[in-house]
């Protein structure tokens, strides 16, 4: 079969603007010898042939930015085709195009509108006969009527309907540019993993909540007996309050809710939403716990990282870090999953994905991310906060470690796969984005424009306004940092990519940016204006600090930690590199201590505090189990989660000397309270395995390197 269009079908809609709509035809074929069906749409959507679904993907086409890139999937739909009379039937419904998807929907003032106010479909169902082709396109032709989901919502949730008669709806074309589609780039969202769930509590208000035991990102599955007769409806929540009730408040706006209205005996399962929860509240039925299982719904990549532990709390923070990559890898990186919100905020993604690609490949997963980054970029060479951009052109700046996400990342995923690709396909928005910064330069340097700061660090001595969100670091000191750090990888980038000209312009650029710093934030003994935490993290780990200043920043950095109890009070920025800026300087013995430290606030105290995701924020929930008040509060978030990148590199010892991992050093450091660990990486040149086990006072290492790799080990 020859591959012609991608789709030659026409994008229907129904004249009622419908949520959720079928478009369905019949078909008469007769000596199949191979079919195919290529099929997108503006919003999500299944398809049936003969009532057997077609592949096991969901939300599918994905998240992409539409008016630039939508994807086309196409399945081998052979086997599902008789001869004689058949038919095809798409249900289609809004997913991420067809809404206000960010936290202004209910804003009446918000003018960014989606790019379809209903959704559409568009298919070729291309049919191979002894007799020749046969092609059957969508128009205006097929049939569209109600579907039993009578409305879904990503944030609100979904209701189905399998009782009430359903209407017939006008078919009627929507107009849309073709020639941004494009084949499936990334791996399918698919239904991962089935849990059961674990209890039933009656709460205190008198709520039947069923627990799973595990915070994550699907829907819930119910199943109804033959007797049943009724409304079931499902709530979903991350947490139980103080005083055991189901807790909802850090939803914000969206109402996280299912509806199922049955008679009989039917397996109930949300098509076109996901949830982020761990406690399920059901109204309308009191079903044994058997009849209710959480179904985990993310982007379906290869598992590639593991690492296992004798100490039992370190040893499920590193499962709690998976387990936010799962629930937020769910076609984009999101930065969480419950929320009205679910937004591939770039920061988050910056700070996480070295972690990300030691867990899982997440090669297509950013290769199709970084295209809408690039899409989304403005002519300004100015980034927006959130990839696909639902927040509109106010979000757009040369923040800190947000906006370098275009530099930062492709570097990072090229170290961790040895993929040219992901510098080449990046390198002229990389060199757009150095040019965005004479928008906020005085002097050389960024002394204006927004920026996050050192995000939800707890550096602040009062907490108001957004001076809680952005912590007690000088921001532009960060801003310049970083705008060092991504023209220092473009030159980089230049030198791998042969181009010797902006080779030397961005060198140059980048000790001009350095200088400048040292100028600006640095007396002349070497101490830096902004004693923070972050601000000596950040100093030493970018070589910001000059080198004769480096042993006494250090001490005064271990110091400073000292002085904070071994907490981790640092935010987004400062958390991602505190640990290295320790270790590499000398002092492993205080990042260990922080590592392990089990009190308020720290990695292994939200462990304690029964989390089995990372956190939004140190003080996510207090001491006394209260939740934060802040609205935005999501117990599962993980750029926190970075930490998991340090315990690979450092406390296994497994570093890439060359890109790919063609070349490694291996060098542990055991870490006090934790006598047994094993890292394992499945690099694209081969499993390395490194770790160690304390017994008797003697330390026994372990290491695996596979034959092509030139290995150095250093104990």
């Amino acid at each position: 079969m020859t591959e012609n269009a991608l789709i030659a079908g026409k994008f229907i809609t129904t004249a009622e603007g419908a949520n959720t709509f079928v478009l369905s035809r019949k078909f008469t074929v007769n000596d199949i010898t191979e079919a195919v069906l290529n099929a997108t749409a503006l919003g999500v959507y299944k398809v049936e042939i003969n009532g057997v679904r077609v592949g096991d993907a969901y939300m599918t086409p994905g998240f992409t930015t539409y008016r630039k890139t939508l994807q086309v999937q196409r399945y081998d739909v052979t086997d599902l085709i008789r001869n004689g009379e058949n038919v095809i039937a798409f249900t289609v419904s809004e997913g991420w195009c067809c809404t206000v998807f960010n936290f202004h929907r209910n804003d009446e003032s918000w003018q960014e509108r989606p790019l379809a106010e209903s959704p559409s479909v568009a298919a070729d169902l291309i049919i191979e006969t002894a007799n020749g082709r046969q092609i059957i396109s969508t128009d205006t032709d097929w049939r569209a009527s109600e579907s039993y989901i009578s409305r879904s919502s990503i944030y609100d949730g979904e209701t189905q309907d399998f009782v009430s008669p359903k209407a017939e709806f006008t078919a009627e074309e929507f107009s849309f540019d073709k020639s941004v589609l494009v084949p499936q780039i990334n791996e399918y969202v698919r239904n991962i993993e089935r849990i059961p769930a674990k209890k039933l509590i009656i709460t205190p208000n008198g709520e039947r909540v069923y627990d799973f035991g595990q915070n994550l990102t699907g829907v819930c599955e119910i199943v109804t007996d033959a007797d049943f007769d009724g409304t079931i409806s499902v709530r979903h929540a991350e947490i139980l309050d103080k005083s055991g009730n189901f807790y909802t408040k850090n939803l914000r706006t969206a109402k996280a809710t299912d509806k199922f209205k049955v008679k009989g005996a039917r397996i109930l399962v949300p098509e076109f939403t996901f949830h982020g929860f761990r406690f399920a509240q059901i109204e309308g039925a009191e079903l044994p716990t058997e009849s209710v299982t959480a179904i985990v719904r993310h982007t379906d990549m290869a598992r590639t990282g593991h690492i296992t532990c004798s100490n039992p709390l370190f040893d499920r923070l590193m499962q709690n870090v998976v387990w936010g990559q799962r629930g937020n890898f769910l076609d984009i990186p999101t930065d969480c999953p419950q929320r009205d919100e679910r937004l591939g905020w770039t920061g988050d993604a910056n700070v996480f994905c070295q972690t990300a690609a030691f867990n899982y490949d997440v090669r297509k997963f950013f290769k199709k991310w970084l295209a809408d980054v690039r899409n989304e970029q403005f002519d300004s060479g100015e980034l927006t906060h959130v990839i696909p951009n639902t927040l509109g052109s106010h979000k757009s700046s040369c923040d800190a470690v947000w906006a370098d996400c275009i530099t930062m990342i492709p570097f990072k995923l090229y170290e961790m796969y040895g993929d040219i690709s992901f510098l080449s396909d990046n390198y002229e928005a990389m060199k757009k984005y150095i040019g965005a910064f004479e928008l906020y330069k005085e002097d050389g340097l960024v002394k204006k424009g927004h920026q996050y700061g050192d995000w939800l660090s707890l550096d602040t001595e009062y907490f108001f306004g957004d001076n809680e969100a952005h912590g007690g670091t000088d921001k532009y000191l960060l801003a310049n940092v970083f705008y060092s750090v991504s023209v220092n990888i473009v030159s980089k980038t230049a030198k791998i990519l042969g181009f010797k000209n902006d080779y030397k312009k961005y060198c140059d650029l980048y000790k001009q940016i350095v200088k400048g710093i040292r100028r600006e934030y640095f007396t002349p003994n070497g101490r830096i204006l902004s004693e923070t935490i972050t601000a000596q993290t950040v100093a030493l780990t970018f070589n910001i600090v000059p080198e004769k200043y480096r042993t006494n920043m250090a001490a005064a950095l271990a110091e400073n930690v000292k002085k904070h109890g071994y907490h981790v009070t640092t935010g987004f920025i400062g958390t991602a590199y505190l640990l290295y800026a320790l270790s590499d300087n000398g002092y492993f013995d205080v990042a260990e201590k922080v590592l392990m430290n089990e009190e308020y606030p720290g990695w292994l105290y939200e462990v304690k505090s029964g989390a089995t995701t990372i956190w939004e924020r140190w003080n996510s929930l207090m001491p006394d189990g209260t939740p934060n008040p802040q609205g935005m509060t999501s117990f599962n978030h993980y750029a926190y989660g970075s930490v998991m990148e340090f315990v690979y590199r450092r406390v296994a010892g497994i570093n890439a000397v060359a890109p790919g991992f063609k070349k490694v050093r291996i060098s542990p450091h055991p870490v006090d309270g934790i006598d047994i660990l094993t890292a394992s990486y499945q690099s694209v040149n081969g499993e390395i395995v490194s770790g160690y086990k304390i017994e008797n006072d003697k330390i026994t290492y372990s290491v695996e390197i596979p034959e092509k790799i030139y290995g150095e080990v250093y104990l």
